[in-house]
């Protein structure tokens, strides 16, 4: 006699989880691939292999999907960056030029590693807007460094973080459209030593990206 062992059943929040990893996995493939422009929601559907009905559940369109990946992605580069410094300070890192630069290496040090996500996100082929968010999201950065280092035990003049934060996120654009990595790399690691000199003078940075 056998008796029927019941299946564990796929819950539909889990099912829910899946498929919207799918569909922002395959528009990242297809975006980096022929662009936002191009690209078309019925690829990505396909390459997901979900239906145009459970994208329009999970997110609102096209541009959704864009943006979501970008917050992601900035999201995962925030948490290196805060590691990255959270770590400077364990090494009894105090100067707070010194703890940005550690920051900075960390985000940069992301791009290189994931050329081609960061480079779509700055290379202008975007939904309609975007270019506000990412503004937004450097005033945010901008903002968060100046009340950083205002608040450190050597603090620096407001303009200072400014500077240091746009010049980061220019060095970023310049890194990710560069098509050669070798030097990609050095760019970076140059940027670094400029920043390292901005305001009063401290060592030079000596690590190097990798």
């Amino acid at each position: 006699m056998t008796t029927d062992v019941p299946q564990p059943t796929v819950r539909s929040a889990d099912r829910g989880a899946a498929t919207r990893a799918a569909l922002l996995a395959a528009a990242r493939e297809v975006f980096i691939s022929v662009g936002y422009a191009q690209a078309g929601v019925t690829e990505i559907v396909a390459r997901a292999g979900a239906s145009v009905g459970s994208l329009y559940h999970h997110f609102t369109g096209k541009a959704d999907l864009y943006v979501t990946l970008f917050e992601e992605f900035h999201q995962g580069q925030a948490w290196r960056a805060r590691q990255a410094a959270r770590g400077a300070r364990e090494d009894h890192v105090r100067e707070p030029r010194q703890l940005f630069l550690a920051a900075a290496r960390a985000y940069l040090d992301g791009c290189l590693e994931d050329r081609d996500l960061s480079r779509l996100f700055v290379s202008g082929d975007a939904p309609p807007g975007f270019d506000l968010i990412m503004r937004q999201r450097l005033r945010e950065w901008a903002s968060r460094n100046a009340d950083f280092f205002a608040r450190s035990t050597e603090p620096m003049d407001e303009a200072v973080a400014v500077v240091m934060t746009g010049a980061l996120m220019l060095a970023v654009a310049e890194v990710s459209l560069d098509e050669d990595a070798a030097h990609a790399r050095r760019l970076a690691c140059g940027v670094l030593e400029v920043l390292s000199g901005v305001g009063p003078r401290v060592p030079a940075v000596t690590s190097r990206l990798r």
